[in-house]
């Protein structure tokens, strides 16, 4: 597991423990499978490439251009109900970690159809994000990593990240395999470090928050992150005090059995420390 909290743009705290796939000691900077978390990175793409033109996070989604024909009563759906999951997307949660075939082919047979009648109305799905990965991929002309390394992770100096389309030997091993993930795109594939979360948490903008908002981002009493559960791999990335506090804990295994039951420990922890405990996370919607 990894723990990273950082204050101010600053680690004050780490605590790792395991070893990376070639035997070495983990550190907080070695990359680990952060699943659902996975979804903060691609919505922080998305702001980025809104601010900077590239796309309109409120027109509707260029199917053709992510290599998709879907039923025609998807053309209206924008980015922004990708983002907030109000798109309509089916939720087939089993599906992405069975079968063969990627994200865009999975996807393909979610958007066969048209919207379901949940639209406009928050239900979460993994399609929602494998799209706005397939989004970043096709306006920015490079892989889903390539983009996150430019877009996010250069400006601060950090390296490291990828997806779950290979396994490094620097890497904390994921025991599943990382195939099993790798059909999630933008959903869940990336893997990166405690540290180059909360980095990149802390580097979140109030421009990139005109994006970045519930319920796309989870949110509670003590701030916003998400959560990512799993079988094999389960994590939590929190900012806290008005995003002055960064936490992200990450763990290889199957216990605690939720990237929530993480956040419960890891947040009200830090909080207590802080003196701002305020009971355990309510992360029910508002």
């Amino acid at each position: 597991m990894s723990l990273t909290v950082r204050r101010d743009g600053v680690p004050v705290v780490t605590r790792v423990s395991g070893s990376t796939i070639d035997g070495a000691p983990a550190t907080s900077d070695s990359p680990m499978v952060v699943a659902s978390v996975s979804k903060l990175l691609t919505a922080n793409m998305v702001a980025r490439l809104d601010q900077a033109g590239v796309l309109d996070v409120d027109a509707p989604v260029p199917w053709g251009r992510l290599g998709l024909a879907p039923h025609p009563s998807w053309g209206d759906v924008t980015p922004r109900e990708l983002l907030n999951h109000i798109s309509g997307m089916p939720v087939a949660r089993a599906s992405w970690f069975t079968g063969t075939g990627d994200c865009r082919t999975h996807l393909s047979t979610l958007v066969a159809g048209p919207p379901r009648t949940h639209r406009g109305s928050w239900t979460y799905s993994n399609g929602n994000y494998c799209a706005l990965g397939l989004l970043v991929e096709a306006v920015t002309g490079r892989p889903l990593d390539d983009a996150a390394q430019t877009l996010l992770f250069d400006p601060l100096g950090a390296t490291g990240i990828h997806t779950t389309d290979e396994a490094l030997p620097t890497d904390v091993a994921y025991q599943l395999g990382n195939e099993r993930l790798s059909r999630l795109g933008g959903a869940g594939t990336f893997v990166v470090s405690t540290d180059d979360l909360t980095a990149t948490l802390a580097a979140v903008t109030p421009l990139d928050h005109e994006v970045m908002t519930w319920p796309g981002l989870i949110v509670d009493q003590y701030g916003w992150g998400h959560t990512g559960t799993v079988d094999g791999a389960k994590s939590c990335a929190w900012t806290l005090e008005g995003d002055r506090t960064v936490v992200a804990a990450t763990v290889s295994g199957g216990s605690p059995a939720t990237g929530g039951d993480v956040c419960d420990r890891v947040v009200v922890a830090v909080a207590t420390d802080l003196g701002i405990a305020a009971g355990e996370p309510d992360r029910t919607p508002p």
